[in-house]
């Protein structure tokens, strides 16, 4: 099958975190018929392979889930369109035809090649993954960011829920009381002039994501709640970070408010001068192209493995990053292949650095 074929019945298939199953069995079968070794598929709907036992040994992940929101799969010219097409089923099929090609054609290490379910929720996925496997030197993980971009790091994030309660009376006389609307939107305005707008790596950065409150059109609400998703450098303790905004809460909440910390992800940066960064700039070189490192607001399950297991880790991957999540998501079958290419050339590069005793 041809690998634009491919994507196309990737695409087709819906699969937004907790519905795995389907795209799940496609990429097992996929991965049968390019000729990866015994590829599974675990308990929590991952498919994962293991090649070869050689070095160095590398951890190869994209993920197969998607945010939820159907988009109309359709091809125009070198243009693919769908739900995923950028985040992130063109990244793993790249991985997985690069990884391929490498294996074909002198990488003589070890490869664990994997798609994993659950990214976009709870990061179930790559969690189980990590408890089951290890020894590895290296990780590459699936996401958009270009051929020519290697994601060298992202910023560490918490997920805030706040509750505020208060006494109910009527909208006609909403100035004589406290409502709980109104407070959670004073605490909200506060941290958005803080770190709202803010758009440097280096800085703290806040989203409003939920917020629900009130039942009855005449009465003022008893209870509200919002999420705000916060994303924080490397260079900020979460511990000090947490304890401003309980700070701010208490001053502007008062009382009869709680919170909880939802998610968290701890910030993670890559070792810039590691072989594995080395290798994808030169394989990006090598592909006509001037690599660039790029350092992300967002986070992924890049955070999660490279704080745990404390290897070398970079992202990769075709298509541009701010379609993600959109009702836009196209990639241009050009860049996709540009990056199977860098994928490739990458891993054969790394076999190389570790023949020379340059292994990280």
């Amino acid at each position: 099958m041809k690998p634009e074929d491919m994507l196309i019945e990737l695409l087709n298939v819906y699969s937004p975190s907790g519905s795995e199953g389907e795209v799940s069995r496609l990429i097992r079968d996929y991965m049968d018929d390019l000729g990866f070794q015994d590829p599974v598929i675990d308990s929590q709907l991952n498919v994962v392979s293991v090649n070869g036992n050689g070095k160095p040994a590398v951890f190869i992940c994209g993920h197969e889930d998607t945010v939820p929101g159907i988009l109309p799969v359709r091809r125009d010219g070198d243009l693919f369109y769908g739900r995923g097409a950028v985040d992130a089923k063109s990244s793993l099929l790249a991985l997985i035809l690069g990884a391929k090609r490498a294996m074909d054609n002198g990488f003589n290490g070890k490869i664990l090649i994997s798609a994993a379910s659950g990214e976009e929720s709870d990061s179930k996925g790559i969690n189980t993954i990590m408890e089951n496997y290890s020894g590895y030197n290296y990780a590459i993980f699936g996401e958009p960011g270009g051929a020519m971009n290697i994601t060298a790091g992202y910023k560490g994030r918490i997920l805030l829920k706040i509750d505020k309660r208060t006494e109910t009376h009527h909208a006609s006389s909403a100035w004589m009381e406290v409502n709980a609307i109104d407070s959670l939107m004073d605490f909200w305005l506060a941290l958005r002039s803080k770190y709202g707008k803010n758009k440097d790596f280096n800085s703290i950065t806040a989203g409003i994501t939920r917020f629900q409150g009130g039942e009855y059109d005449n009465m003022t609400p008893e209870h509200a709640s919002m999420y705000i998703d916060i994303r924080y450098p490397k260079s900020i303790s979460e511990n000090d970070l947490i304890a401003e905004i309980k700070s701010d809460m208490k001053n502007i909440l008062v009382e009869d408010y709680s919170f909880n910390i939802e998610n968290r992800t701890e910030p993670y940066i890559s070792d810039i001068k590691s072989p594995l960064v080395k290798s994808f700039k030169e394989a990006i070189t090598k592909n006509n192209m001037s690599p660039r490192l790029i350092f992300k607001s967002g986070s992924g399950d890049m955070n999660n493995l490279g704080n745990l297991w404390r290897i070398p880790v970079i992202t990769y991957g075709p298509g541009d990053t701010r379609l993600s999540h959109t009702q836009n998501e196209v990639i241009n079958i050009r860049d996709f292949y540009k990056s199977v290419d860098v994928i490739a050339d990458s891993l054969k590069i790394l076999s190389r650095y570790n023949m020379d005793g340059n292994q990280g």
